[in-house]
């Protein structure tokens, strides 16, 4: 299958990395039939702050394996 494309720094996990995007859709949603513009500032600002978690210890401390550190977490 190949090697992992992300590996988590604090666990060691090489699975691929979970999207989570802060925020709620529900809130996305209200400010969408209030107004455009809170809306649309709320969805820029879920799409800027998503961040590839591990699935395993769920923190934001996916490295990419081509990177020194990711290949050094991985052993290569």
């Amino acid at each position: 299958m190949g090697m992992p494309k992300y590996v988590c720094a604090r666990c060691g996990c090489s699975a691929k990395p979970i999207i989570y995007r802060r925020g709620s859709i529900g809130v996305e949603i209200i400010l969408w039939l209030c107004l455009i513009i809170p809306g649309l500032a709320y969805t820029v600002w879920r799409f800027v702050t998503r961040a590839r978690i591990c699935p395993n210890c769920y923190t934001d401390t996916m490295i990419s394996t081509k990177s020194s550190l990711g290949q050094k977490l991985i052993g290569a």
